[in-house]
């Protein structure tokens, strides 16, 4: 089974600005911000990092990569905390860009790692499906995720969701945010990208044709959901410029909610998704 162009295309569109990243990674630095109360953003321009304050310690979503680890740890100090206070890490999937700093941050500060059941193989017999794999170091995991019991916090609370397709264990997060005034959902999808999931890309690296199918129904699924706050794991994937929305919010959440954009956002996937299934449909004769 051939790649088509299409595929290629992407793969090397998404590697190439992986590749400009790692080899120059002061260029991604941005300054952090605060979402809500309890929630900023700590990531680069190119991946998406979350810290929460909870009442059971700072938890972090995604480290992005060892190469921007220093601007990952200074953005949590502007918000205003001491990195070595993470307690818990959340990876939503495999790949290096989402958890390629994991162990320089599990060694400074002494976290808890969770990590999906479903690429767990990532980490030990296949870890060329990382990517860049050379680029990141062992870490240790100290637990999976249960996709039928909510995480509680206290003041917010984390309900992972199996959303497969990107990889194999992709992992999202509709996280119910108190602010004090009122409760939020906030809705995170772990990986939206669609390189690597044509069936010759899926066949190429050994991984079941059927993510693909798991995939779009994983977002069928999840468009429901009520969200309120969009947290995209790449502002890349965002209707619209993300960063310029986020820069006109106070803090409060105000500009961040947007009605719909959780169901546009997701809504864009899929019809992306089958396209692509059309495309290898067309391709299979």
């Amino acid at each position: 089974m051939q790649i088509n162009a299409e595929s290629k295309a992407l793969l090397k569109q998404v590697m190439a600005r992986l590749d400009g990243f790692l080899a120059n990674p002061w260029t991604a630095e941005m300054e952090p911000y605060q979402i809500i109360p309890n929630v900023y953003y700590v990531g680069n321009k190119y991946v998406g990092c979350y810290l929460f304050q909870t009442q059971k310690g700072l938890v972090l979503i995604d480290c992005a990569m060892q190469e921007t680890a220093y601007l990952l740890l200074e953005s949590i100090r502007k918000a205003g905390f001491d990195p070595k206070q993470v307690k818990t890490l959340f990876i939503t999937h495999g790949h290096i860009d989402h958890c390629g700093a994991a162990r320089l941050l599990q060694e400074y500060t002494g976290c808890e790692i969770y990590f999906p059941q479903g690429d767990l193989f990532f980490l030990t017999e296949r870890r060329d499906l990382i990517l860049r794999e050379e680029r990141v170091p062992e870490f240790h995991v100290a637990g999976t995720f249960s996709y039928d019991t909510a995480m509680d916090f206290g003041n917010i609370r984390f309900r992972p969701v199996h959303t497969p397709g990107h990889t194999p264990g992709c992992t999202s997060f509709l996280i119910e945010a108190d602010t004090g005034q009122e409760t939020l959902l906030l809705g995170l999808h772990g990986g939206l990208g669609l390189n690597g999931l044509s069936l010759a890309e899926l066949e190429a690296n050994g991984l079941p044709l059927s993510l693909q199918q798991e995939y779009l129904g994983s977002l069928e699924r999840i468009i429901k959901e009520p969200v309120d706050i969009v947290l995209p794991s790449h502002a890349s994937h965002y209707p619209g410029d993300y960063f310029a929305i986020a820069a006109q919010n106070d803090g409060s959440g105000k500009a961040l909610r947007v009605p719909g954009m959780w169901q546009t956002l997701i809504g864009d996937r899929i019809r992306q998704a089958k396209e692509l299934m059309e495309r290898d449909t067309q391709a299979a004769g």
